[in-house]
């Protein structure tokens, strides 16, 4: 039977370290009762990668995984309370970067980047029982943020085959429900603020270039969506009040929209087809319904 010398056994091992990973860190730090983390660096290609945990509380879990080729990316979890989730996922991209906070208790946080090329997903969660989800996939560039703080508030970003686009997410009160979908999507905008509860607002820039969309409520049970298809729109939809409902969808190229609802059940709907029309619609009261159609 042959033998290696220490040498050649060194040799060798060093020869087949590229099928492993390499220069990875992971710094955990736990304090109080039943507390759970896992880091995974696993997987060829997988190098020079950094993971960050810290608890403190009872019965948190945090779970970051970085694999399949995934390089120079960071994962930063934060958790103070109680029975708070935060998950996070990094694959076959590099130069990403993922973080999660949560304060309360309840709280869940789930970050996916696959294929991405740095991006970024923040994630504050102040509260109760509040849900973000961050989904990147085929990702250059992106930027994504979603901030919570009260209780049973929903939010969630897509960025999918999608490049310089931004997406930010900012909600305090209870029940409140926001989308951003930003896929085929190339050099975006979007921002959902709600304050109150039970609020729901949609964006959607699928097949989207260099357009812009701001969606702001503040009341109870107010409804809005916006949908941009094409190049170079401008959307805004203030509501102040409770169950307002805003349409507005713009196809083409050049639209600018603005609708401000001031009061309680009104209704408003604008569709832009074409280039370059300009719709501003503003209704104060009650039961106001009104449709622009371009």
């Amino acid at each position: 039977m042959k033998t290696f010398t220490p040498i050649a056994a060194a040799v060798l091992l060093a020869a087949s370290g590229s099928v492993f990973a390499a220069n990875n860190t992971t710094i955990q730090q736990q304090t109080g009762v039943g507390n759970f983390q896992s880091a995974v660096q696993v997987g060829p290609g997988v190098d020079n990668n950094l993971i960050l945990q810290d608890q403190l509380g009872f019965f948190n879990v945090e779970v970051a995984v970085q694999t399949a080729g995934e390089d120079f990316s960071v994962i930063d979890q934060n958790q103070v309370g109680v029975v708070n989730t935060a998950v996070s996922t990094q694959a076959a991209g590099a130069l990403n970067s993922a973080s999660i906070t949560q304060v309360g208790a309840a709280n869940v946080g789930v970050t996916t980047q696959a294929a991405s090329l740095l991006s970024s997903a923040n994630m504050l969660q102040v509260g109760l029982v509040n849900v973000g989800v961050v989904t990147q996939i085929l990702s250059l560039l992106n930027s994504a943020s979603i901030t919570q703080v009260g209780a049973a508030n929903f939010g969630n970003i897509l960025q999918t085959v999608a490049a310089f686009n931004s997406a930010d997410i900012l909600q305090g009160g209870f029940g409140n429900s926001a989308n951003i979908n930003q896929s085929f999507a190339l050099a975006n905008d979007a921002d959902i603020i709600q304050s109150g509860f039970f609020n729901t607002g949609n964006i959607n820039q699928v097949g989207s270039i260099g357009s812009s969309a701001l969606k702001v409520q503040v009341g109870a049970l107010n409804v809005g969506d916006i949908t941009q298809v094409g190049l170079g729109h401008v959307a805004a939809e203030f509501q102040f009040g409770f169950a307002n409902t805003a349409n507005t969808n713009q196809f083409g190229a050049f639209h600018t929209s603005t609708t401000t609802q001031v009061g309680g059940f009104n209704f408003h709907d604008t569709t832009q087809i074409g280039f370059n029309e300009t719709a501003v619609a503003t209704q104060t009261g009650f039961g106001n319904v009104g449709f622009i159609l371009q």
